[in-house]
């Protein structure tokens, strides 16, 4: 009666030690999904706020040459900081152009010659003249 009573207590154990090990994996598994979810919520809550200093012109036939030469800056900055990146062409260059011109490789002085060229006319509101159409070419 004791051998039996001690291999209850054993195969007691043994159940135990398999439920604890199985509650361990189901929470890994679990915890490791919410993880991933998270993280996947916060990646794609930083590709939008990365695509929102650019997305907020498309389509806007109001843009200044002062909001391009501003969007050109930010865009050179960009392209500085993920240059090195594998996918950097596909993913991350930016470009701005002024009629198929692109204008974040312009020198300083020729970004401000164009200032000078397209804030010298204003309309009987007082607002810039000349104002641009902002086209999105590549949508990914």
């Amino acid at each position: 009666m004791e051998n039996a009573s001690k291999a209850l207590i054993m195969a007691a154990g043994i159940l135990i030690g398999v439920l604890i090990l199985t509650l361990a994996v189901f929470l890994f598994t679990d915890f490791g999904a919410t993880s991933q979810g998270i993280y996947s919520q916060m990646e794609e809550r930083q590709l939008t706020e990365y695509n929102t200093q650019y997305t907020v012109y498309a389509g806007r036939t109001d843009i200044t040459i002062y909001d391009i030469i501003s969007l050109a800056n930010l865009a050179q900055e960009n392209n500085q900081t993920y240059k090195d990146y594998t996918n950097y062409e596909s993913e991350y260059e930016v470009t701005i152009k002024l009629e198929s011109i692109p204008i974040q490789e312009k020198s300083i002085e020729d970004k401000q010659s164009l200032i000078i060229n397209y804030s010298q006319k204003f309309n009987e509101n007082g607002e810039l003249a000349d104002t641009f159409k902002c086209i999105r070419d590549k949508l990914s």
